[in-house]
């Protein structure tokens, strides 16, 4: 009943959107206020960012949390990996490993505004000479909360693998393939207090995509304690989306459409001593993307952007009694190319992040930990260019500067038969931060900007007590600080009758950054019956900005949101089916005011003395209305 960003919500430090409202669509989260493509995510290692504009867009494969066996999340700058740099976070995915027996599933699922699911999943399960194969179809539509916000995915995930008695193979791999209309653009809170599902793009304005991720990995187990894997894999991207030249007129779509792929290779080397543990690793992909703009008279433009990217890096542990300590230093060198009507030429990085930390064992069930390390990113492609999705101009491709943050952390981990608890303070400390201005590029991508001096400070607690057998509360909560040092606002300046007659800037001093709530609260209960369960959670999340000059008129409200669980299973009276009903309704208490995201449009009025006022426009998210999601498996 969830996509990945809403499911991630009752973790620390996350908030999520949706352009439809529920969940379909494009949906997106955020991690200490941090976007989601500054988060590195991997699917077995493999990087799912695309290297130009680091952007994930589950919208493309829809079922993946089922596809998956684990997801885990780090938050802050992680140890070294493959990907994306590990710079707000990372969040990791992991394919199941064969099943032994051969088995399979069905599920079927009906929710409001006419939400249907379907998914059918088979495993042979381990055969005598180690091969197994596996694999699931997913089928999904909905009409979305807000109007003209539908979307169709079919997706299909496949897995074979053989299990030698020192080495392994497995292929994983994903096709998914979606049709959605777009709703993209948020709308002011005048409007939605009329209409909350109106959407200013009509049916017409629509996309059509599709994706395919493929990784072999292979895996030997050597005699003195030694792994080394090796792995290739492959992701591509394609499709279109359509817009209105003029949204009043209406007289001719324009057609963007995008073909990009990623080709890329792996190895790892790890080693166990006595005491000490070492594994070094090396990555190398290439990236390729086609961007074009068609209408019914022809093409308009073409281009496409290169990039190549590769990394080194070396981890090391090492006990001394009670202690863990742990470094890693990485190496990654990246460089982008562009041809089109202009020719940017190319611009590449080079950086050297380290980290180091300990752990600290107080008893078998008590530990706790620090740790400080540095990671660096290059802009993505949209920055170098201004939010241009085509160069109209001859872009520095240096002018905006590689951003760099210095994360320390300290926490500690209880785990008892009653009590699992993980608590943490950071300090994210930002230079040059390519952060976001609270505007969208022509396309609909926010557009962002260099920062010279930023910080992101705050503790994180993740908590569940079992009180009884049956019994357990659970909660999490982010309480943060988050500031820009200097932020210069330009303002559109317009006359008495409305003409543009130039730009102004402002400076701002020490404001919060844009959609970066302070408090974000998360309280439920769970019970867990035989073949039964159910959970009540609740959530505050505060008051954030729209945009980077802490003005309370741009300001998203804090809101409040419960949701409701339950399952039951029906394997007593059919046992060979093991049939089980799982109920979500999400906004319990059909709360109207919940706007998670949005952005803003600030100007000045200049009267006909030379007085001026400043004036802006506030456009909102909406959440969806209470709504409900029914889903019934069967094993076959």
């Amino acid at each position: 009943g969830q996509d990945l960003p809403q499911m991630l919500q009752y973790t620390p430090a996350m908030t999520w959107y949706s352009d439809s409202g529920i969940g379909s669509n494009y949906s997106y989260f955020s991690m200490r206020g941090i976007q989601q493509t500054r988060i590195n995510m991997t699917f077995d290692g493999a990087p799912l960012n695309d290297p130009a504009e680091h952007a994930v867009y589950f919208n493309n494969f829809h079922d993946f949390t089922n596809a998956v066996d684990s997801i885990q999340i780090q938050r802050g700058v992680g140890t070294s990996s493959v990907g994306s740099p590990s710079y707000g976070g990372s969040v990791n995915f992991a394919s199941s490993p064969p099943a032994q027996d051969q088995r399979g599933d069905l599920r079927l699922a009906l929710g409001s505004f006419d939400t249907k699911r379907a998914s059918l999943a088979y495993e042979s399960g381990v055969f005598a000479n180690g091969i197994s194969v596996g694999g699931r179809f997913s089928y999904a539509d909905t009409d979305g909360y807000r109007d003209n916000s539908g979307t169709r995915h079919q997706t299909a995930f496949f897995d074979a693998g053989w299990q030698g008695e020192r080495s392994s193979l497995k292929l994983v791999s994903f096709f998914g393939d979606e049709e959605s209309q777009l709703a993209w653009l948020a709308v002011e809170p005048e409007i939605l207090r009329v209409n909350r599902r109106f959407n200013p793009l009509d049916d017409e304005e629509r996309d059509n995509f599709g994706q395919n991720f493929a990784q072999l990995k292979y895996t030997r187990a050597l005699h003195n304690d030694t792994l080394l894997t090796a792995s290739l894999y492959y992701n591509g991207a394609d499709g279109w989306f359509r817009l209105w030249d003029d949204p009043e007129a209406k007289n001719d779509l324009l057609q963007f459409g995008i073909d990009q792929a990623f080709v890329g290779g792996m190895v790892t080397a790890s080693k166990s001593f006595d005491r000490l543990s070492t594994t070094l690793g090396a990555h190398f992909n290439d990236f390729s993307g086609d961007h074009t703009l068609d209408t019914e008279q022809g093409r308009i433009y073409e281009n496409t952007g290169y990039k190549q990217t590769a990394n080194a890096f070396g981890k090391v542990e090492y006990r001394l009694g009670p202690w863990l300590l742990f470094g890693d230093l990485q190496l990654r060198w990246a460089e982008f190319s562009y041809t089109g009507d202009i020719d940017l030429g190319s611009v590449d990085w080079t950086f050297l992040d380290p980290k180091i930390g300990a752990r600290r064992l107080i008893s078998p069930r008590l530990s706790v930990y620090a740790s400080l390390g540095r990671a660096q990113r290059e802009p993505a492609r949209m920055d170098l260019l201004l939010g241009e999705d085509n160069a109209t101009v001859p872009h520095d491709l240096e002018a905006v500067h590689p951003e760099e943050v210095l994360d320390f952390e300290l926490g500690v981990d209880l785990n008892t038969p009653e009590i699992a608890l993980q608590a943490n303070v950071y300090a994210m400390e930002f230079t040059d931060e390519i952060a976001l201005t609270g505007e969208l590029s022509e396309i609909g991508l926010p557009l962002r900007t260099n920062v010279d001096d930023s910080y992101r400070r705050g503790l994180e607690i993740d908590l569940k007590w079992r009180a009884t057998q049956h019994w357990s509360l659970l909660h999490s909560s982010n309480l943060s600080r988050n500031r820009i040092r200097e932020w210069t606002q330009f303002y559109d300046v317009y006359d008495e009758q409305g003409t543009w007659v130039g730009s102004e800037p402002i400076t701002y001093r020490d404001v919060p950054p844009l959609l970066t709530p302070e408090v974000i609260f998360n309280l439920g209960v769970e019970w867990v019956g035989s073949g039964t369960s159910a959970a009540l959670m609740g959530r505050y999340v505060d008051d954030a900005q729209l945009d980077n000059t802490g003005l309370e008129a741009f300001r998203l409200p804090a809101y409040t949101n419960v949701d409701l669980r339950a399952s039951v299973s029906l394997g007593r009276w059919w046992a060979s089916a093991n049939p089980r009903i799982t109920l979500f309704i999400n906004n319990l208490f059909d709360n109207d005011d919940q706007y998670p995201s949005g952005y803003s449009y600030q100007f000045i009025n200049q009267g006909s003395t030379g007085q001026q006022t400043l004036d802006g426009i506030p456009f909102y998210y909406p959440l969806a209305t209470r709504n409900a999601v029914l889903t019934l498996e069967l094993d076959l």
